[in-house]
C-alpha cells in the first residue's frame, strides 16, 4: 500500500503499451497476459516512469482530467497500487 507521496513508481522494462482510443492495453510478454487499461488508468501508467513522483501524478491527473469522477488523491495511489499488485512496476 503506497503511503508515500514522493514514491517514484517505475514500469518493468517487459511490459508492451499499447495505446488506445478510449485507454490503452498493457502486454506481459512472458506470461502472455492482457491489461486493459481506462484513459485514467493509461495516463497513470505512462507516468509512472520513474521521474514522477506520486503526487506529481496526482497534480498531472488534476490538470488534465477536470471531470476525474474519484478524487485523484485517493485513486492514484489505488492505481499504482493494483500496478504492483499485478507486478507491472519494477520493485522499489
Amino acid at each position: 500500500m503506497i503511503s508515500d507521496f514522493n514514491f517514484r513508481p517505475i514500469q518493468k522494462d517487459n511490459i508492451l503499451f499499447k495505446p488506445l482510443d478510449d485507454g490503452a492495453v498493457l502486454f506481459e510478454p512472458e506470461t502472455e497476459l492482457v491489461h486493459t487499461l481506462n484513459p485514467s488508468a493509461a495516463f497513470i501508467w505512462v507516468h509512472c516512469d520513474g521521474n514522477h513522483t506520486i503526487h506529481d501524478i496526482i497534480g498531472l491527473v488534476k490538470q488534465n482530467f477536470r471531470d476525474f469522477e474519484l478524487d485523484p488523491e485517493k485513486a492514484v495511489p489505488d492505481v499504482v497500487n493494483q500496478f504492483q499488485g499485478l507486478d507491472l512496476l519494477k520493485s522499489s
